[in-house]
């Protein structure tokens, strides 16, 4: 693909540096080249600038499978750093011109109470099945340009779109870019509902219809169906449900009313509490907690055990084990300000990366503060016994804690750690970006070698060998092999040199 002269300028792209080093991690973990960037942030807009000029091979997208409610799994789209600098860029020179993207809680409140503002017997809630996934380039272009006649813009952008995912649909998920656009295409999809004289509200990509008779709400179905399919894309018929509206409006008020019920047994003040009750994500958290406080979020994770911790839900407690899960996240952040686990967490941890894979970013980010290393790998060598199956993105999550702590690959249970290191490598054989990983965690323990590393070194693409490259420095070779893995690209460099001087 062809970048126009002077259509990114290095200020556009030290914006994305930005973004890229300062954005909260969402779905997968915290990027373990970041660090090597933080200090260099003018460097790296310099370099993706020059990167960016005219001719621009970007690297084919790496997926990974993040685990979703159920057994259900979403792709999420790893791109190589230029490619990801420029779609961020880019995306927000169309900003001003589209929809703005509120996907605040309030929003998603606000959204859920919107059909009760109209008259009408009936409500219809739907969404669109794997909606990003199937999002029209070109659909998406004719909207971007009739929006915001930025010709050049779009066309690098849907251009760069199809060069990474390599077809002619698809955005990345979890990409602030991404959610900008899909607003944009699926605003188009709103407006010709309303235009069919449905009563329709929207939060991305769920649907409410509020409808005055039993046909009414059939055609609004069919209509969404009828318009959606015109766009490429496709309606989720197993989350399309037709209420009664004292049902749907008895059912909002029950999640809130389980949800205030578990504050109040737990005497948690849910105005300190600011989780998105749609994606899990802690949006803030105070900065200081009290015993209450932590004894609260104890408590929220007893009542998840007894709701969830056998690894069902009875069908009498899955509004209130929906609303416990609203609460979890924010427990785990709340328990991180204590120096020590409080009895039955650490196990209550176990069942969640068991039954609750969902929620693994949150048990792998609480287990990252504990200075309990006996503890920790106690814990873990009980799950590893069990014979619990984790899929490679909790893996991945996991190898972050665990790799941080100096006795991992030593004493009693380390025979079947290193075996679970090893076998995390193994089979990410398909997945590029989790196998860097993987041999990263193992590099850490001096558990693998330089010429094991640099076959898989030479297999992979741009976008994880700064993570390989990091590896080969922490089992310090001589100069010459550090010249061999990083004079192709100046993050190799940089992710090789912070590692060798962090080892």
């Amino acid at each position: 693909m062809h970048f126009m002269p002077g259509l990114l300028t290095e200020s556009d792209l030290r914006g994305a540096v930005d973004v890229e080093l300062d954005g909260p991690a969402r779905l997968l973990p915290p990027s373990s080249v970041s660090p090597a960037l933080l200090t260099r942030r003018d460097e790296v807009a310099e370099w993706a600038h020059e990167r960016l000029q005219g001719a621009f091979l970007p690297t084919a997208e790496e997926t990974v499978a993040v685990s979703k409610p159920g057994h259900g799994v979403r792709p999420v789209a790893v791109w190589d750093l230029p490619s990801r600098l420029a779609y961020m860029a880019l995306t927000e020179r169309l900003r001003s011109a589209l929809p703005e993207v509120d996907r605040g809680k309030a929003r998603w409140k606000a959204f859920q109470r919107a059909p009760l503002q109209h008259s009408g017997r009936y409500i219809v809630a739907s969404d669109i099945a794997a909606c990003y996934q199937y999002v029209d380039h070109r659909l998406l272009a004719d909207e971007l340009l009739v929006q915001t006649g930025e010709y050049a813009v779009v066309e690098t952008v849907t251009a760069l779109l199809r060069e990474t995912g390599g077809r002619a649909y698809g955005l990345p998920q979890q990409s602030g870019a991404s959610d900008l656009l899909a607003e944009a295409f699926l605003s188009r999809l709103e407006r010709a509902l309303i235009r069919r004289g449905l009563l329709v509200s929207r939060y991305s990509d769920d649907f409410r219809f509020t409808c005055t008779t039993w046909s009414e709400a059939t055609r609004a179905i069919e209509v969404l169906a009828e318009e959606a399919r015109l766009v490429g894309l496709t309606v989720n018929d197993l989350k399309t449900v037709t209420w009664g509206r004292e049902k749907y409006e008895s059912h909002l008020d029950e999640a809130d009313r389980l949800r205030q019920e578990i504050a109040d047994a737990a005497k948690i003040d849910l105005t300190l509490v600011d989780v998105h009750p749609y994606d899990g994500t802690v949006v803030e958290q105070p900065p200081e907690q009290d015993e209450v406080d932590l004894l609260g979020s104890v408590l929220v994770l007893d009542r998840w055990v007894s709701v969830a911790g056998r690894g069902n839900v009875a069908a009498r407690r899955r509004a209130e084990h929906r609303a416990v899960l609203e609460l979890v996240p924010w427990a785990f952040r709340t328990l991180q300000a204590q120096p020590s686990s409080p009895d039955g967490v650490l196990d209550t941890c176990n069942r969640m990366l068991r039954y609750e894979r969902t929620l693994t970013p949150a048990v792998a980010g609480y287990l990252t503060t504990r200075n309990e290393d006996d503890k920790v790998l106690a814990t873990f060598d009980r799950l590893l016994k069990s014979k619990a199956y984790l899929n490679g993105w909790q893996t991945w999550w996991l190898q972050q804690p665990l790799a941080r702590l100096h006795a991992f690959p030593f004493g009693p249970g380390s025979k079947a750690r290193m075996a679970w290191e090893r076998d995390a490598l193994t089979s990410a054989e398909h997945t590029p970006v989790l196998r860097a990983h993987a041999a990263l965690a193992l590099a850490r323990h001096q558990a693998i070698t330089v010429d094991d590393l640099l076959p898989i070194f030479d297999r992979s693409s741009v976008a994880v060998r700064p993570v390989l490259a990091a590896a080969v420095a922490l089992l310090q070779p001589g100069k010459a092999m550090r010249a061999a893995v990083t004079g192709d690209s100046a993050v190799c460099r940089w992710a090789y040199d912070w590692a060798a001087l962090n080892a």
